[in-house]
């Protein structure tokens, strides 16, 4: 989601989920994409890929964009949210477990990347209606945890807000995208790279994180995993 109707837009998560969709069908993954989504294309894209998921030996979820957490909750934002109003984090947000959810109901192996811990201006719209409630709203976003067989994987640590980026893609998608195309490691080994390229890319101030229960190994590049 990059082109946001009451914020300002992001220049790189069109092109962060566009590359990642690139470098996925070369691993010979069948790629749903979807860009810019209002909160009911959101919620249909997220049916068609659950429904895809059936029968898969792995599942994968990317999203790029804006994103905010209140009292321990992760949320993804649609472009036409306002939140202007208390109610309005049920109504125009997608909660990160919905997804989460539907993934594990269907294949099991399941890896989901967020790159959505931006400073998120509408997390002060959202401030302003909570009033004294507002410092339920966190940086970034919460620590969560997978279900067994699930790998989820953050562009930064709980709490902490990721960088932009000053090229065509963030610092985390692009990493992840070089990655992806190049190794031959396992997806441990993987994001330990992705972590290192960030950190050095940011002079240490973006740590990319995540929450695995992942039962084996997953390898990418079907060489290596023949071998």
């Amino acid at each position: 989601n990059s082109a946001y109707r009451y914020t300002p837009k992001l220049a790189n998560p069109r092109n962060d989920a566009a590359d990642i969709g690139a470098a996925l069908r070369k691993l010979s993954f069948q790629v749903i994409e979807a860009f810019d989504l209002d909160k009911a294309a959101f919620e249909r894209a997220i049916r068609d890929f659950a429904a895809a998921l059936q029968g898969a030996q792995v599942g994968m979820f990317f999203y790029a964009g804006h994103g905010l957490q209140v009292s321990g909750l992760n949320y993804l934002v649609p472009i036409d949210a306002q939140l202007s109003a208390i109610s309005a984090l049920d109504v125009e947000t997608v909660r990160l477990d919905f997804v989460q959810r539907q993934m594990e109901g269907q294949a099991k192996t399941n890896i989901l990347f967020f790159d959505a811990c931006r400073d998120n201006p509408l997390s002060r719209n959202l401030a302003r209606a909570m009033g004294t409630r507002s410092l339920e709203i966190g940086r970034g976003f919460a620590a969560i945890q997978s279900g067994v067989g699930t790998l989820i994987s953050f562009s930064t640590q709980p709490e902490k807000v990721a960088f932009d980026g000053k090229g065509r893609n963030s610092p985390f998608s692009g990493a992840l995208v070089r990655q992806l195309g190049a190794s031959t490691d396992d997806l441990t080994a993987i994001l330990i790279a992705v972590r290192n390229d960030v950190m050095k890319e940011t002079d240490g101030k973006q740590v990319p994180w995540e929450h695995s229960a992942l039962t084996g190994r997953v390898y990418f590049n079907r060489a290596a995993q023949a071998s």
